[in-house]
């Protein structure tokens, strides 16, 4: 495992401050001569507290205020070596002009724009986008059956297997269920009876079920997964990758998997081989059928 300590048990406002680089924020202060006559209060202080007073909500110096004090004993750790007073930080406010913080933003944002994703869908997609998973809560009691084999040293635990599906638009779960641990993750599939005409659900490759996939399709819900390496298709028709996509998409092709008794049943899907640096390896997408439309 690398011993990158980056990120690894850090709040979330500490991994943000990491991809502030301080002699960037000097550079810019000097450039607008942010920095006359302050004595304590910098600009990268500034630049701080600001972030804070957007992540916590407040809509006053006094809500920031009373918040920087309720949070005195961590001040160190967010880059701060003393407790701004509510007339330095409205001076400040005044002072500095607006043109400060968004230079400081856009430098920031071309410094680490290369790590961004370079497409997003629209506001309307993402209002009809569903994320689900699965996550085993291990029991000590035997009161459901737990899932994989029993260990060498006696009687594995129950557990509770919690599907999830999040909506991306509100990230906060939808729907719950649970089940024993031993149930496959692709009986789930047959309860998303209630997602309507045009909704996108990704999932992983744990909930394979052709026979519902086709069901999606039928239904004109549209389904994003991975493929299994043992899965039986066939590959009819390759695409030309446009210009503009992604450098890591490899292929992108109308396949036909197989299933069902014999596999002799038929689902038309698409099938796109992707190349992912971070993990140094392959994905095989299956993102629905063809003829999907995003919405703008």
């Amino acid at each position: 495992m690398g011993k990158t300590t980056n990120f690894s048990g850090q709040p979330i406002f500490n991994q943000l401050l990491k991809f502030i680089d301080k002699s960037e924020i000097r550079k810019i202060a000097k450039q607008h001569d942010a920095e006359r006559y302050v004595k304590k209060f910098k600009i990268y202080h500034h630049v701080v507290v600001m972030l804070f007073v957007a992540i916590e909500g407040y809509h006053s110096l006094r809500e920031t205020i009373l918040g920087l004090l309720a949070n005195a004993h961590k001040l160190s750790n967010l880059g701060l070596s003393y407790l701004v007073r509510r007339s330095t930080f409205s001076e400040a406010n005044a002072r500095r002009s607006s043109d400060v913080f968004g230079d400081i933003y856009m430098s920031t944002y071309r410094e680490n724009s290369r790590y961004l994703a370079d497409s997003r869908l629209s506001d309307a997609d993402m209002r009809r986008l569903y994320i689900m998973d699965s996550t085993t809560i291990s029991l000590f009691k035997d009161i459901l059956r737990g899932v994989g084999r029993n260990p060498k040293g006696g009687k594995k635990k129950g557990g509770i297997k919690a599907h999830t599906i999040i909506k991306a638009s509100e990230n906060v779960p939808c729907l719950i269920r649970y089940s024993e641990a031993v149930r496959h993750d692709h009986m789930f599939l047959e309860e998303l009876h209630n997602l309507a005409p045009g909704s996108i659900i990704t999932f992983d490759k744990g909930y394979v079920d052709y026979a519902q996939y086709e069901s999606f399709t039928i239904s004109q819900i549209w389904y994003v997964t991975r493929l299994k390496d043992n899965a039986l298709y066939q590959a009819r028709e390759e695409y030309d990758i446009p210009d503009d996509a992604d450098s890591g998409v490899l292929k992108d092709e109308e396949i036909i998997l197989y299933y069902g008794d014999n596999k002799k049943q038929e689902h038309r899907a698409r099938r796109i081989t992707y190349w992912d640096d971070e993990t140094r390896g392959y994905l095989s997408l299956l993102p629905t059928i063809l003829n999907f439309q995003p919405r703008k």
